[in-house]
């Protein structure tokens, strides 16, 4: 289905189909992870908030992951029905290290300074 054309568009035209289905009002879950990844920052987050604002429904269950912490503040919108949970990590021995337990609340630290240390980029 992808063949010609961007990976961003494929991504809409699969959410749009989450879209289509959730109109049905039946019970349903959307599983996006890392939403919109394919654009620019400014419309990948200006994309994601209206896509959760259309999936977000009483009946339905939607999972996205993301790392824009902008997205976050939606969990304050009334009309969306949404929650953060996060992992974090822990550094030993130059290894980034994830105990992958789900964690309430949005992420606070951030891991690319780090990484880009152990890989040699960033002094």
């Amino acid at each position: 289905m992808n063949e010609g054309i961007s990976t961003f568009y494929a991504e809409l035209l699969r959410i749009r189909r989450m879209i289509e289905v959730s109109k049905k009002q039946i019970p349903m879950i959307s599983l996006i992870d890392e939403i919109y990844k394919g654009t620019n920052a400014k419309d990948r987050i200006f994309a994601a908030k209206e896509t959760i604002r259309n999936l977000s429904k009483p009946y339905a269950v939607m999972l996205i992951t993301t790392h824009d912490f902008e997205l976050c503040d939606l969990e304050k919108d009334l009309d969306i029905h949404g929650k953060n949970y996060h992992f974090t990590e822990h550094y030993k021995e130059n290894k980034i290290l994830f105990d992958y337990k789900l964690k309430e609340g949005r992420c606070t630290t951030t891991n690319a300074r780090y990484l880009l240390r152990m890989a040699g980029i960033l002094k």
